[in-house]
């Protein structure tokens, strides 16, 4: 052989030697990522599991998962015994799955351990392990069956045998036997109720099928006997209903070996009939027979291929190993690790924001408590303080209390002093609460059979009816106070820190407390108000600076007098014509003079001629009364050009009750509403003013100065440390639920760096 022929071969051998190492390690890579990728699973399960005792189910990972969905009797259940290996799943006739069954195949070969697989039971390869009862291993599969049998009773109510839960079962499944495999069992889909069915069971089931397979993480294995008609397969209608264009559903023809002669699914299974991404496979179950003669699995799957290999439409899928219950189970085990393999980058950042909101809630539940006593008054002394620093910054206020939509605290506080009070106060006017007739039969009464001079003032009526009219006050004061008091006790409650929601005694006492230090200042502030009332009421004080010009008063109503009113009551007496503005307030036809001062005090400062309002206008708008009257005459002035109206409202009253009274009578009225008025605009003014400084000394600022001194007082006691700081259990077990999370999360974190590297 020349030298030439000798370094060809040479560098052929050399060539052929590079391609297989390269091979070698490409499949070695391969290898390692499928490795990583199989141990992921479990971990994703062990997620899952933890996730599900969860109280909030709303911090859920939607997992790749593979959803089974078939009608009843399409051999649903025939197809996951056959992947398992044996048999455990219930059944009889009419719907035996009534919830979903979650069912967590794990592979784990003998003296091997996988990622958060629980050690076997002695002497066992494979065993079962239910979510509900976690400390007992099932090794025993007819034991299995009962117990999903007796859980799906707890479920749905012993005496609901046909209802459906929403509710799952989870069971896992360890077996050196079993690919690495989450399926999710439904119940079979039906079209008519049957028996005792409800009529809406097809409704339900339908809801719940829809539940599962509209995640689009999920693969949909449709489960469809080759002996009917394909093309209008329930289970393929509703994949295609979620997954029109068929990427994520699997078809699994069953029956095959039923099918009449002459016919067979080759072109189904190529998918020649319906296109689906994922293809479809074919499988043979156990016949009746051979589930009542309890025939082995290893058994029927030999039959199973024998068929395929067999039969002349089915035999080049089967040279292929295309076909079969092996090809499905290790099929299904790759498309679900290529799911999760596309969804790594989603999945970790989802683990990741779980990883921090489960630490907030760890460091929000707080430590548990100490035994010791020093610990314990530490704790308790920092709990007051916050509570305290608390509820002074709502009353007072702050950037950080800024709220967007309503007022909160000291906010809501100042606009019922501010806003509401003396809107309260301003709805009470005098002509509202006072009658014409009220006021002549007080001015008769007061008399008695004397007889007065023209022009003098009936004091006696005046004092009876201002007091009559102050004493309704009371209510609005009353109100006040009410409002207060219950503002205090929403900051009371909504000022607690989060520490103190676990320890229910403590915070039991800490309101009991709280709530009777504002009850005190409440019965306080209370009678300080009744004592306001009970100072206007003491002495009728008509040398009040503010009180009207009485002398102004009686020029004004005594000057020009007409003859005795003689008027029949069918016929209103004539009144000059008057522009009534819209929205002001008419009686008998006539102008109200009590109210509409707002507008009409407007008008006069656009015009620069400003007027002061009357003392009756005043007390119709207390806004308005702000502004003193200084100049008497102007006053005199006001009051004359009102006349007609006041008349027109005493006569009006005195007409309704069918009395005629005399020009000196009429002008002594005239007089005392004036003066009431005035004066009633006093007392406002004083309550307005005086009333929210009580409130605010006795029981807001008494309130803010005590509540830290009647914490301490009641609660800093040796004696209460072990009551107050005895945890709820529902903590406890709170905080310990997100540490069993945070390691799950934790080892799911690495896991998935692990197979991230892999991938690299």
């Amino acid at each position: 052989m020349s030298n030439n022929k000798v370094k060809g071969h040479m560098r052929g051998t050399l060539a052929r030697a590079s391609r297989y190492l390269l091979l070698l390690l490409v499949f070695s890579c391969l290898n390692a990522a499928n490795a990583g990728l199989n141990n992921l699973l479990p971990v994703i399960n062990k997620i899952q599991d933890a996730m599900s005792v969860m109280a909030d189910r709303t911090q859920s990972i939607e997992l790749p998962q593979i959803v089974v969905v078939g009608s009843q009797s399409s051999g649903k259940s025939s197809v996951l015994e056959s992947i398992v290996g044996k048999d455990f799943l219930p059944r009889g006739s009419g719907i035996v799955t009534r919830c979903p069954l979650i069912l967590q195949l794990q592979n784990q070969g003998k003296g091997q351990r996988t990622p958060t697989a629980s050690p076997p039971p002695e002497g066992c390869d494979e065993w079962g392990e239910f979510l509900h009862c976690p400390s007992r291993k099932f090794t025993d599969f007819k034991e299995i069956r009962k117990e999903i049998e007796a859980e799906t009773s707890r479920i749905t109510g012993i005496n609901k045998k046909f209802s459906i839960s929403h509710s799952p079962i989870r069971l896992r499944i360890t077996s050196p036997r079993v690919p690495n495999l989450t399926l999710v069992d439904l119940p079979g889909m039906t079209k008519v109720p049957v028996g005792d069915q409800p009529k809406d069971i097809e409704v339900q089931i339908r809801d719940l099928v829809l539940q599962y397979i509209a995640n689009p993480n999920s693969v949909i294995l449709a489960i469809t006997p080759a002996n009917s008609d394909i093309a209008t397969s329930e289970a393929i209608q509703l994949a295609k209903a979620v997954d029109p264009s068929g990427s994520r559903t699997v078809g699994v023809l069953t029956k095959i070996d039923l099918m009449d002669k002459g016919t067979n699914a080759r072109e189904a299974l190529l998918g020649k009939v319906i296109p689906l991404k994922l293809g479809f496979i074919g499988v043979i179950n156990r016949s009746q027979k051979d589930i009542m003669d309890e025939k082995e699995m290893d058994a029927a799957r030999k039959d199973e291929m024998k068929f395929f290999q067999e039969h002349p439409s089915y035999v080049s899928l089967a040279a292929a190993g295309k076909i079969g219950t092996a090809f499905l189970a290790k099929r299904l085990n790759n498309i679900l690790l290529l799911h999760i393999k596309a969804r790594l980058p989603a999945l970790r950042g989802r683990v990741s924001a779980l990883i921090s909101s489960t630490r907030k809630e760890l460091s929000s539940l707080g430590e548990a408590p100490s035994e010791e006593v020093d610990e314990q008054r530490k704790l308790l002394i920092s709990i007051i303080t916050q509570y305290v620093d608390n509820f002074c910054t709502t009353i007072d206020g702050g950037r950080h209390l800024t709220s967007y939509s309503e007022l909160r605290g000291g906010a809501r506080i100042s606009h019922t002093f501010n806003e509401l009070y003396p809107h309260r106060l301003g709805a009470i006017h005098p002509h509202e609460n006072l009658k014409p007739m009220e006021i002549y039969t007080t001015i008769r009464n007061t008399k008695g059979a004397r007889t007065s001079l023209y022009g003098s003032v009936p004091q006696d009526a005046f004092e009876m009816l201002v007091k009559r009219l102050v004493k309704q006050l009371r209510e609005p004061s009353s109100w006040c106070v009410d409002t207060v008091f219950d503002e205090l006790r929403v900051i009371s409650e909504q000022c607690e820190p989060t520490e103190l929601g676990r320890f229910e005694s403590l915070r039991v006492r800490f309101r009991e407390v709280v709530q009777e230090l504002l009850s005190r200042c409440y019965k306080d502030a209370k009678k300080m108000m009744e004592n306001l009332i009970a100072f206007e009421l003491a002495y009728i004080n008509t040398n009040h600076p503010d009180f009207i010009d009485v002398g102004a008063v009686l020029g004004a109503t005594f000057t020009h007098p007409e003859p005795k009113a003689a008027y029949t009551p069918s016929r209103p007496p004539a009144q000059p014509q008057q522009k009534i503005e819209e929205g002001e307030a008419t009686v008998g036809g006539v102008s109200n003079w009590f109210s509409n001062v707002g507008k009409e005090t407007a008008k006069q400062s656009k015009a620069g001629a400003v007027k002061s309002a009357t003392p009756a206008e005043a007390a119709a708008h207390p806004e308005v009364s702000a502004t003193p009257v200084h100049n008497r005459n102007e006053l005199a002035n006001s009051m004359q050009q009102d006349r007609q109206a006041r008349r027109a409202w005493i006569r009006q009253g005195l007409q309704e009750q069918g009395l005629l009274v005399d020009r000196r009578e009429e002008a002594e009225m005239e007089l005392v509403i004036t003066l009431i008025v005035s004066y009633f605009d006093i007392v406002r003014k004083n309550l307005r003013d005086s009333l929210p400084k009580a409130i605010m000394h006795f029981m807001v600022n008494q309130a803010k100065e005590k509540i830290q001194v009647e914490l301490l007082r009641h609660l800093y006691r040796e004696d209460l440390m072990q009551e107050v700081f005895h945890e709820n259990e529902e903590i406890k077990t709170q905080r310990e639920g997100c540490r069993k999370m945070l390691d799950v999360l934790n080892k799911a974190v690495n896991l998935l760096n692990e197979v991230n590297s892999h991938n690299e």
